[in-house]
């Protein structure tokens, strides 16, 4: 192999080393996200259970009924909602771990080859 072929091997493997570390930063930056997310699902679903906790001390034990039953249906609800927006990172995430892993190892082997000595 000629040593400017070589070069330009090395080169390519540099370029696709740093657009799979590119894309591994945007897979952090989706899980970072998605941690803030289900932050702010976990306390948003804290304070209506203790609006709710506070609502049912002065009601009558129908309502108190109702205001229970209604505060399950809610929180099955903002538990599956934040289910599904987790999957859903989750999903983009393996998507970009999936690409940034192949230029990664791509990059490698390319400034393997060039720089094996020949």
């Amino acid at each position: 192999m000629e040593p400017t072929t070589q070069s330009w091997l090395t080169v390519i493997g540099l370029a696709l080393d740093f657009l799979g570390f590119v894309l591994l930063l945007r897979e952090w930056w989706i899980a970072f996200l998605s941690e803030k997310s289900l932050l702010a699902h976990e306390e948003s679903l804290e304070r209506q259970q203790k609006m709710r906790a506070f609502a049912s001390q002065n009601a009558n034990d129908t309502m108190r009924t109702h205001i229970t039953r209604a505060g399950e249906m809610q929180d099955d609800m903002a538990i599956r909602r934040a289910r599904d927006e987790r999957r859903a990172a989750q999903k983009g995430r393996r998507r970009w771990f999936m690409m940034a892993s192949v230029l990664i190892v791509l990059g490698f082997v390319f400034q393997l080859a060039g720089a094996l000595p020949i």
